[in-house]
């Protein structure tokens, strides 16, 4: 009689349940993306604390499954076949402590709420985060930013756990090689970002509530956060370049494939009006740039992370 070995997917769920981690087979990721765009994963887990996204990221390494991290997936568009192992969710973690003018946050925490924490205490630095649909770890991982400000103004440190050594390190700012809608976890895949601690100023309530509220008007105003989208599409080519003009300049407004178009209202936005495929966004976004190139010489880069990535199996988001 012939012995069935198990799969590492298999022994990885065996772990997992026997911890108690909260997870579903063959979720459809499409749930649980701004863009609702996605397959099945194998496995969806919902851990709530950072012991539990230690433990899940560990068994998976140990036990050779693929497997991603993410928080809200608001900048990810899923594959339409899925994700063939684990996609482990951190927003169940949302852990928020406060020490005089710094603020320690898990990763799971949603980037409106860490905003709004910080007003609360009268603290400034952080009002440009308020509207950013992103959780705190997706935030420091692409150094999020908009109207001038961006997490590498204000983070201090990060904890990290490091796949290639086993183990748990705070990394400073100064060593977290951010850049441009960039950093160290975003360079080097061996890391997931666990909880950032960030550092603000004293300023006056009224003020900070003001300002947030101003600039929440201008994303409504200017945005398309009626339809389902990952944000910004593409990064700014140049420091004074916008992607959304080169694209309007490029007459691509209201261009469609299947159910992905260029936003009408903000052409830096790509949004599902029905029926979007991950094939769809895929194939908007070479159209566009090839017609950008020919337009203006500008070669756009996707601000978007398809999922899987090509030659990537595992890695935090």
């Amino acid at each position: 009689m012939k012995i069935m070995s198990k799969t590492p997917a298999e022994r990885f769920e065996e772990l997992i349940a026997e911890k108690k981690i909260a997870y579903k087979k063959q979720e459809r990721l499409a749930s649980h993306s701004t863009f609702r765009i996605g397959g099945p994963a194998d496995l969806a887990l919902f851990p709530a604390s950072e012991e539990e996204i230690l433990f899940a990221v560990r068994a998976a390494s140990d036990t050779g499954t693929g497997y991603l991290v993410c928080g809200n997936a608001s900048n990810l568009v899923f594959d339409d076949a899925g994700f063939r192992g684990a996609v482990i969710f951190t927003g169940g973690f949302r852990s928020l402590s406060a020490d005089g003018e710094e603020l320690t946050a898990g990763c799971g925490l949603p980037l409106i709420m860490l905003s709004k924490a910080a007003a609360e205490r009268s603290l400034t630095g952080l009002e440009f985060a308020y509207g950013i649909p992103g959780s705190v770890g997706g935030a420091v991982f692409m150094n999020a930013g908009a109207y001038g400000g961006q997490i590498s103004d204000v983070l201090t440190s990060c904890r990290m756990f490091d796949r290639a050594t086993g183990s748990v390190k705070t990394v400073r700012n100064s060593e977290m090689r951010f850049g441009y809608r960039t950093s160290l976890a975003a360079q080097d895949r061996r890391y997931t970002l666990l909880s950032a601690e960030f550092r603000l100023n004293p300023g006056d309530g009224a003020e900070i509530r003001d300002l947030m509220n101003d600039l929440m008007n201008r994303r409504i105003s200017k945005q398309p956060l009626d339809l389902p989208s990952a944000g910004s599409a593409f990064k700014r080519p140049a420091p004074d370049v916008f992607a959304g003009k080169l694209i309007e300049d490029a007459g691509l407004k209201g261009c469609r494939i299947g159910g992905a178009e260029v936003s009408v209202k903000h052409a830096g936005f790509i949004v599902n009006i029905g029926g979007a495929t991950a094939a769809d966004v895929r194939a908007l976004c070479t159209f566009v740039r090839e017609r950008v190139a020919a337009a203006s010489g500008f070669d756009l880069e996707c601000e978007i992370i398809f999922v899987p990535e090509a030659g990537k199996t595992d890695g935090s988001i």
